[in-house]
């Protein structure tokens, strides 16, 4: 019974984090206002400036606002355009940067713990790949895997 629970408890953690992340992809599109395929410095900040106000109208807080990233750290060959494999690049950095932040304290303990197993690429998402893939594996069948 133990094991179904955490079972459970496990699928939901994932399932919601795995289904509701956009990708970085979604996310550049999201940006791309004229949808020409790059990020001019007006559609990146235009985008920073919509998901603050998202979180304002939410009621959540405006967490890492000091620490945004500028659209020359993003723009890597300083062209002025911020293409989607430098989009990208800069994106899975920084949700590798963000998981070490957490895993030195800033995570949520053991759910952290159980996030980061799954994420096996590291980008600081779980993929429909790697669920199904966690799903497969039989690991969150009841009486499989460790059972405290």
């Amino acid at each position: 019974m133990k094991n179904l629970t955490k079972s459970i408890l496990i699928v939901s953690l994932i399932s919601s984090v795995a289904f509701a992340a956009p990708t970085a992809q979604q996310k550049f599109n999201s940006a791309d206002t004229n949808n020409d395929g790059v990020l001019t410095s007006k559609e990146f900040y235009d985008d920073q400036a919509r998901k603050m106000e998202k979180k304002i109208k939410e009621g959540k807080a405006l967490k890492g606002v000091s620490t945004a990233p500028h659209f020359d750290g993003v723009d890597a060959n300083n062209n002025g355009k911020v293409t989607f494999l430098e989009y990208d690049i800069f994106h899975t950095k920084r949700q590798k940067e963000m998981a070490i932040i957490k895993s030195k304290g800033g995570g949520s303990g053991k759910n952290f713990e159980i996030f980061t197993k799954f994420d096996k690429d590291g980008n600081g998402c779980i993929s429909k790949s790697e669920f199904k893939e966690l799903i497969s594996s039989g690991v969150l069948s009841q009486g499989k895997g460790k059972g405290n």
